[in-house]
């Protein structure tokens, strides 16, 4: 075994061999040994249109037989891009512009660089700290895992974890104080945020990136009046505000993104996974046209824009997110994510009175079942 497995312990995977996976049919994926698997969570809350999807597969073979590759520097692109770019924004909220990369991670990356060009273009080099909160999970490379609250991302690889102020998650279940209402308690997380930033200086803050419902930090569903409160706090301060949108965006909450769902005004969003269902790897950073023409300034006067990807627009990848888009469009996916998240709602009763069971909750087709020990 010649690779290095991510999120494993490398001894133990010497003597216990992952499960070798090699078909997948719908919600189902089969093994080397014949063994065939309900995935639940769509391999890593991504594979949205099963683990065959033939449409998908379809447009990239037919793209790759017309361009296979092309990049986006210099005054070249695949039209492709392009096109994929124009219906992106045309969907999300307040957006008009985008970036492309090639993973969650990467965009997150992405967003904590320009963050830096936006507020160096501004004239305030100095505010290009992120703050970040307990429990998130943004990525695994250096600033997106320095930017995840989750220790096992950090341990050992000495992550530049200084220029991320960490805020209290908007855990109400676990977090709040005897006889605390979600209101109150939403509110007192604000508090504690505007303290915070009081504490680090304003002046060194430039953003604050915050999943609109927490994924892999426990399916964490902001309280009533979450995102009100802490969006007038950064407003006061004039941070941005980074939605990400990787695990959530495409339908998952019953909207076609979170941001729409919980009333929230980002200058950034990131994107990846349903972008292209997972067939292709593919991600991107929007932002609105505020961001886009403070850094384009500075770019100009530069004479260059510095930044981007060999993969990044990749032809194929757009291809098959154009694919995926029209399908989103032709199920109506918003509709459909409400129809089967009240199945989801039906699946929760058995465990409702179970006495080891602390909460069911979901929102669209997000969802989980909280026990009353926490891991």
């Amino acid at each position: 075994m010649a690779q290095l497995y991510p999120f494993n312990d490398p001894v133990t995977v010497e003597s216990e061999p992952p499960v070798r996976f090699e078909r997948g049919d719908g919600i189902r994926v089969s093994d080397t040994q014949g063994n065939t698997y309900i995935d639940a969570v769509s391999a890593l809350w991504c594979s949205n249109l099963g683990f065959s999807p033939q449409r998908l597969t379809r447009a990239a073979a037919e793209q790759m037989q017309r361009l296979a590759y092309y990049h986006s520097f210099m005054g070249r692109t695949p039209s492709q891009s392009d096109r994929l770019a124009d219906r992106l924004v045309a969907r999300l909220p307040g957006m008009a512009r985008v970036f492309y990369g090639t993973s969650g991670s990467e965009a997150v990356e992405t967003t904590a660089k320009f963050v830096r060009y936006y507020w160096s273009a501004r004239g305030n080099p100095g505010r290009h700290r992120i703050i970040a909160r307990e429990g998130a999970y943004h990525g695994s490379e250096q600033m997106s895992a320095a930017l995840t609250g989750l220790g096992y991302c950090h341990d050992g690889f000495n992550l530049p974890l200084s220029a991320v102020p960490r805020a209290g998650r908007p855990h109400y279940l676990r977090d709040a104080e005897p006889g605390e209402s979600e209101a109150a308690f939403s509110r007192r997380r604000a508090r504690e945020l505007d303290d915070l930033i009081q504490r680090e200086d304003p002046g060194t803050i430039g953003a604050f990136i915050g999943e609109p419902a927490m994924g892999a930090g426990g399916v964490i569903l902001p309280p009533d009046g979450y995102w009100d409160a802490v969006q007038d706090v950064l407003s006061k301060h004039g941070i941005l505000l980074i939605a990400d949108e990787i695990i959530s965006g495409f339908g998952r909450t019953g909207e076609w993104f979170a941001c729409e769902t919980y009333g929230i005004r980002p200058h950034m969003m990131t994107l990846a996974k349903q972008l292209t269902a997972s067939v292709f790897p593919m991600s991107a950073v929007a932002m609105t046209a505020e961001v886009y023409e403070t850094m384009k300034s500075l770019a100009h006067e530069k004479g260059i824009f510095g930044h981007g990807v060999t993969y990044g627009g990749h032809p194929v990848g757009a291809a098959v997110a154009l694919e995926c888009l029209d399908i989103y469009e032709e199920m109506n996916l918003p509709l459909l994510v409400g129809r089967l998240g009240k199945e989801i709602e039906k699946g929760f009763e058995p465990f409702r009175d179970r006495p080891e069971v602390l909460k069911c909750r979901r929102v669209g087709m997000l969802a989980a079942v909280e026990f009353e020990t926490e891991a």
